[in-house]
C-alpha cells in the first residue's frame, strides 16, 4: 500500500511541470533578455495571423487573443486591438504584463499576469489545473499554461502548453498534451 502511495504521488510531481516546445517557434524568435524586455510593450491586433499546432503545421485559421490565453469567456467579446506594457518587479527576471484589450481606441478589458523571464520568453502566471473525479484512479486533471515574446520581425508571439492526463485505476492511461502558437501583428 505504502508503495502504491509513494507512485500516486510521483506521478501528480511529475505530471505537475509544463513543457513548450520550443521546436515549433526556433525559427521564428527574437530572443527578450532583461535590457531588451520593453521590446514586447506595443499596440497588436487581437486577431492572429498564423496558428502553429501540436504537429507542428501552420495554419491561417486563428483562434484569437483571449481563446489563446484562455480568458473568460464573458472577455472574448468585442475588441480588435491588444496593447501590452511590462513592469519590472523586484524579483530578478520576474515582470508584471498588462493586455489591454481596446474597442475603437477605448479600453474594454485589462488582464495583468505575472510574469518570469525563461529561455527568452515570457512565462505568463496563468498557470491552471483542474481535476476531476479522483484522478489517476477514477478521473484526470487539465492543466494549461502560457508564454508571449516575440517573433524575428517583432511581432508578439503567444505560445500554450496544454496537457489532458487521466487513468482508470492507474492501469489505463488516457490524456494528451500538446503545444499550440500563434502569432499577431504589431501595429506600433
Amino acid at each position: 500500500m505504502k508503495t502504491y502511495i509513494l507512485l500516486t504521488l510521483a506521478i501528480f510531481c511529475i505530471n505537475s511541470c509544463t513543457a513548450f516546445s520550443n521546436s515549433m517557434i526556433k525559427d521564428d524568435v527574437a530572443v527578450l533578455t532583461k535590457k531588451n524586455i520593453s521590446a514586447i510593450e506595443g499596440l497588436y491586433e487581437s486577431k492572429g495571423f498564423e496558428y502553429v499546432n501540436s504537429e507542428n503545421i501552420k495554419s491561417s485559421e486563428v483562434m484569437g487573443f483571449a481563446a489563446m490565453l484562455r480568458v473568460n469567456h464573458a472577455v472574448r467579446g468585442h475588441y480588435d486591438k491588444v496593447e501590452i506594457r511590462s513592469k519590472a518587479l523586484d524579483k530578478a527576471k520576474t515582470y508584471e504584463i498588462t493586455f489591454r484589450l481596446l474597442d475603437n481606441d477605448s479600453v474594454r478589458y485589462t488582464i495583468t499576469y505575472p510574469a518570469y523571464l525563461k529561455n527568452g520568453l515570457l512565462k505568463l502566471g496563468n498557470y491552471t489545473s483542474a481535476c476531476r473525479g479522483v484522478p489517476y484512479l477514477l478521473g484526470g486533471c487539465i492543466t494549461f499554461q502560457s508564454r508571449v515574446g516575440l517573433t524575428a520581425q517583432k511581432d508578439l508571439l503567444i505560445q500554450n502548453y496544454y496537457e489532458n492526463s487521466g487513468a482508470l485505476l492507474l492501469l489505463m492511461w488516457s490524456g494528451y498534451t500538446g503545444n499550440n502558437a500563434e502569432k499577431y501583428k504589431r501595429i506600433k
